[in-house]
């Protein structure tokens, strides 16, 4: 039995769960678009500019830890993907990127569309092959897959034109059998001396990011027994429910003042899988036992006091049997005090009545309306301080754009998100700004009737930039945005629209959106001039 290279390559996805591929078809990838078409079990989702397919295919990765797949034609379609696979290479996400290239007889020779893609992959990419052979794409592609989902990182196969439909006896290999269990566990030795010096704390605290997704209830449970607070990195929010009372909110530039103030206070703490983000602000002046699976994350920025290499779900279960069991009374007493006096200063800002809507206002309505399973994708600016600050999760999902922080992707990840999970609510939390740059795969929501709902914040600024400017001493310059109706736009496109300018509709506007199941975007006309941070600061 003999398969073209391109039904090998798209087997073999199809084997491993994957579900959509998300990119363009034209000329130097239509024997991969044709592979995607007479396959039963796998489709292409044909989206309106690669950068939004490759966020959508990073976007896929970060929600469901399975590899996203995005695809595109030699040249332009290939630089068009480069944000999309550098939000996936910075942010650690499993991202497969297939791009077609002109026949192996013409590379190098300067041909139509004819770029040297291997060099524009290279930076970007942690397996970066052209395929030259169709004997040998089996193997290939094998080693892209497992290399992003081992190494969590973007993997590029380029595939000749003339390659595409050649045929090859050697046919899909399955990746069972060729793939690592990424379960670590750190001696006892270690374990013991990390519980020696938890149980030595008088005020131990934790800090837990997203490498502890897997280990909620032993998180919550650890926790509970040696009395510390818990408080989350920004990419983690929700990870804990923000109503619990072992809970702290957010650390960092974005977080909750009640969390800064018990992690600051600590005299030891306990950082369960994060990367150390600038933006969290973790102390460095006190001792601090570090856990990540990846051992070149442990001590990343400075110098520990203890590194555990070790999977956060297979290392809190050794550190919880060893360390004392304490009263956790005064630690829930200081965590209610603390986020009793943050939350009452934040009230009178999300039950803010002014016009212009103040931005906080569109989160205090959100958090009454939004299921506690809903996915809600945030993009950068002024929008995603907002949100750290000023919603409560209840552990609704966050998407986010973290390491590369790029423009566009709030949308990106809630239409990706209505793929990956039609049965959760999608929500994209966006500027206008953001929101411009990928609007136009609005109709692919529609197209394919994703019932994904658009919060839109309409000043007509860049504000973000408008503030930063402010914080560097110049002037406003360069800012301004000419914006359509985006309610109208979202009708024209077979959506719906809404267009709010009045606090007091925002909680039933956002409602029907949410209960409509279709498409809409709501257009809500907010305050430029509120900042999420009265100064600068530094944590």
């Amino acid at each position: 039995m003999e398969k073209t290279t391109s039904e090998v390559i798209i087997d073999m996805l199809a084997d491993i769960g994957v579900k959509h591929v998300f990119g363009i078809p034209g000329h130097t990838c239509l024997g991969v678009v044709e592979a995607l078409r007479v396959h039963p079990d796998i489709d292409l989702v044909t989206v309106r500019h690669e950068e939004t397919a490759a966020l959508m295919a990073s976007a896929h990765a970060k929600l469901t830890d399975q590899l996203g797949v995005c695809l595109t034609i030699a040249g332009p379609g290939a630089t068009n993907l480069m944000t999309g696979l550098y939000d996936a290479k910075m942010d650690r996400a499993p991202v497969l990127a297939i791009t077609g290239q002109v026949a192996l007889q013409f590379i190098g020779r300067d041909v139509l569309q004819e770029i040297d893609q291997h060099s524009l992959f290279e930076s970007v990419s942690l397996f970066n092959k052209v395929i030259t052979t169709s004997g040998e794409t089996a193997e290939i592609t094998l080693l892209a897959i497992k290399n992003s989902l081992v190494h969590r990182g973007v993997s590029h196969l380029g595939v000749p034109l003339n390659l595409q439909k050649e045929k090859t006896s050697k046919l899909a290999k399955p990746l069972k059998g060729r793939m690592p269990a990424p379960r670590i566990r750190p001696p006892g030795d270690l374990c013991r001396q990390a519980a020696k010096m938890i149980d030595e704390a008088k005020r131990p605290a934790i800090i837990a990011g997203w490498g502890a997704r897997f280990a909620k209830d032993q998180l919550v449970a650890f926790a509970e027994k040696i009395g510390a607070p818990i408080a989350t990195t920004f990419k983690a929010k929700g990870l804990v429910s923000e109503f619990h009372p072992q809970s702290t909110g957010v650390l960092g530039t974005v977080g909750w003042d009640s969390a800064r103030e018990l992690v600051y206070g600590a005299d030891t703490v306990i950082v369960l899988g994060s990367s150390f983000s600038s933006q969290t602000g973790i102390p460095k002046n006190r001792p601090l036992i570090q856990v990540d699976y990846d051992p070149l994350v442990i001590g990343k920025r400075y110098p520990v006091g203890l590194g555990l290499w070790g999977s956060v779900q297979d290392t809190l279960p050794e550190l919880s049997k060893r360390v004392k069991k304490r009263d956790n009374k005064p630690t829930r007493d200081k965590i209610k005090a603390a986020k009793t006096k943050y939350l009452k200063k934040i009230d009178r800002i999300t039950s803010s009545d002014g016009v212009p809507i103040h931005p906080a206002r569109v989160l205090g309505a959100l958090q009454k309306l939004l299921p506690k399973d809903a996915i809600v994708s945030i993009d950068v600016g002024d929008n995603s301080w907002w949100f750290g600050k000023y919603f409560q999760s209840v552990g609704q999902r966050l998407l986010l754009s973290g390491y590369l922080a790029t423009m566009g992707f709030g949308f990106a990840g809630a239409l990706a998100a209505a793929f990956a999970e039609p049965e959760r609510k999608a929500v994209a939390l966006t500027g206008d700004g953001a929101f411009a740059q990928v609007m136009a795969d609005f109709t692919t929501a529609v197209k394919h009737d994703k019932p994904l709902v658009v919060l839109v914040y309409n000043n007509s600024e860049l504000s973000m930039i408008i503030h930063e400017q402010k914080l560097e001493g110049y002037p406003k310059y360069a800012t301004s945005l000419l914006n359509p109706n985006f309610a109208e736009f979202a009708v024209s496109c077979g959506g719906l629209g809404y267009t709010v300018r009045q606090p007091d509709e925002l909680e039933s506007v956002i409602q029907e959106a949410l209960d409509s199941g279709k498409p809409a975007v709501v257009d809500i006309h907010t305050d430029p001039k509120e900042f999420w941070m009265d100064r600068p600061h530094q944590l």
